[in-house]
């Protein structure tokens, strides 16, 4: 089964040639604002480089041969928002909330990250630090 792979464990892919060959070879699911978030990242991010816009573009087009993507709808996002709450999310803590909630819709049994804490609470998927 494949895993999902947040922003933070598709850039750490940029950086990690152990964690570039695992997305390739497993294949990763995420959702299409992932690409937005890497771009931003790799643009102007606090990473230890920098990358300008057609640099980042490509590198973004590369990852992205090796995502599956799987979209939360309007509904989807609209119903996170009225539980969010409940789970303790605000603020920016919203978007790590739609990876988790967009994690379990594609039917993912990890999530790959950075940080598991972002994700306490979130979900029900398994959680791996990458």
């Amino acid at each position: 089964m494949k895993a999902y792979w947040d922003s933070s464990a598709v850039i750490e892919a940029c950086n990690s040639p152990v964690l570039r060959a695992r997305l390739h070879r497993e294949r990763g699911l995420t959702r299409t604002h992932t690409l937005a978030e890497v771009f931003s990242t790799l643009t102007g991010g606090n990473l230890a480089f920098r990358l300008d816009a057609d640099e980042a573009a490509q590198t973004v087009a590369n990852l992205a041969t090796d995502l599956d993507f799987h979209d939360l709808a309007a509904a989807d996002v609209l119903t996170a928002l009225q539980e969010a709450r409940k789970k303790g999310v605000r603020g920016g803590r919203i978007h790590d909330y739609l990876h988790a909630v967009a994690a379990q819709k594609s039917g993912a049994k990890k999530l790959l990250t950075l940080d598991k804490n972002d994700f306490n609470d979130l979900t029900k998927v398994e959680i791996e630090q990458v």
